[in-house]
């Protein structure tokens, strides 16, 4: 089993495919939540966790 792969990120929503090419899968945009650890979100595909970068602050209109 691959290691869990965490990527920060310094935007609310981003883009998945799973390094794309043939062993990738389709891509997804997905959205970080409020979790207790700060703001995340897991892949359902390949289980990449996207995190947002410490220190940096979510704009809101």
């Amino acid at each position: 089993m691959k290691p869990e792969e965490i990527i920060e990120v310094e935007t609310a929503s981003v883009a998945c495919d799973g390094d794309g090419g043939s062993a990738g899968h389709p891509r997804v945009y997905l959205h970080l939540k409020q979790e207790e650890n700060g703001y995340q979100v897991v892949c359902p595909y390949c289980s990449r966790t996207y995190k947002l970068k410490e220190g940096v602050a979510l704009g809101g209109h």
